[in-house]
């Protein structure tokens, strides 16, 4: 498996180089992970732009909000976890959304190292005024798709998911 880290178990070992003709004819723009990850950067550049002009914060810092709100006050390793950020990112979003008076931060009283995060009053009404805006551009998204094809992308964005997990875990097994 060393030789094919990325292989699918039992695939064979893949080619260690490519022929010219396979570089020539390599065609980005049709690869699931290139296609998923310009549709990321564009939705997450939408997000962006949208909390920006009507709440003032950052994406990350709405996802911060959102996440919590659905958690309630919960260990900063756990929204990290949800929002799939790292504890870095998560540590230096709560300091910015603390300064804004959105969220408290309290050490966890059985382990110091943790820290707590709750929403405050201001983050409530903050996310009253975000969370229509954010049910109106996800009814856009989606009235480009039948209620059938949503199921499927759904689905295979569910596929996708596992299998780039497991594809991970394979390439983290072999370093």
């Amino acid at each position: 498996m060393a030789n094919s880290a990325i292989a699918k178990k039992g695939a064979g070992p893949r080619p260690r180089r490519a022929s010219a003709a396979q570089v020539t004819a390599h065609a980005p723009e049709r690869l699931i992970t290139y296609r998923v990850s310009v549709l990321a950067q564009a939705i997450s550049r939408l997000v962006d732009a949208s909390v920006r002009q009507n709440l003032g914060l950052t994406s990350r810092q709405w996802r911060v909000l959102v996440i919590l709100n659905r958690l309630g006050t919960s260990p900063s390793g756990e929204v990290a976890r949800m929002a799939n950020f790292d504890h870095s990112q998560v540590s230096r979003v709560a300091f910015e959304l603390a300064e804004k008076g959105l969220i408290t931060q309290a050490s966890d009283p059985v382990d110091r190292r943790k820290q707590i995060l709750a929403l405050t009053p201001a983050a409530v009404e903050c996310l009253r005024d975000g969370v229509p805006v954010s049910l109106e551009r996800e009814a856009r998204l989606r009235s480009r798709l039948s209620p059938a094809d949503y199921d499927t992308f759904i689905r295979a964005l569910g596929a996708l998911e596992e299998e780039a997990q497991t594809m991970l875990e394979e390439i983290r097994g072999v370093e």
